[in-house]
């Protein structure tokens, strides 16, 4: 995934709420006329990338809605929990991780700086790159959030039984690798 809006969809800013609540509003609009309009989709359901994302469209829907209150999309979320485990992780580092590159990493780090949840201290060993820090003080939001994902998450997994949810896992892994499946 090329673009962190598609990939892992992160939040806007806050002079952009209006105007995002505008877009959401039009897309739901236009999906109900859609549906009102039977559309031929031909051969789309069986393409395993088009199921795979049209699955991602609608979780990360459902979990911005569960999280409406913290401002964080799926992506933002992410990022946020990966700088904290990784205290001092680079921006380089963190792009790689969600294999997107560093620029288009750049504006979700600003965000989440100017939200106080992260800070950014320039590296001693290499003055071009900068370490990313959790802010201790945002510990708190981040909690509150981390529980409403974990019960967001529960709901989604329990759509599939156990056995469904391994094996969903094991397949989205071997899609994420790259293996060819073995000849029959």
């Amino acid at each position: 995934m090329g673009s962190l809006d598609v990939g892992i969809g992160f939040a806007r800013g806050k002079g952009q709420e209006s105007m995002t609540k505008r877009a959401a509003t039009r897309r739901r609009q236009a999906v109900l006329h859609t549906l009102e309009q039977a559309i031929d989709f031909d051969e789309l359901p069986r393409y395993v990338g088009y199921q795979v994302r049209r699955t991602q469209a609608k979780i990360f829907a459902e979990f911005e809605t569960a999280l409406a209150g913290a401002d964080l999309t799926p992506g933002s979320f992410g990022v946020l929990t990966l700088i904290r485990a990784n205290p001092g992780i680079t921006q380089v580092a963190l792009a790689a991780a969600f294999g997107v590159d560093k620029s288009t990493m750049s504006p979700v780090i600003v965000r989440l700086e100017k939200r106080g949840l992260i800070r950014r201290e320039v590296l001693t060993s290499d003055r071009r790159r900068q370490a990313l820090y959790f802010e201790t003080a945002a510990e708190p939001q981040y909690l509150a959030a981390r529980e409403k994902v974990r019960a967001f998450e529960a709901g989604v997994a329990a759509r599939l039984s156990s056995a469904e949810q391994r094996e969903l896992a094991r397949l989205l892994a071997k899609l994420q690798a790259g293996r060819s499946a073995s000849p029959q």
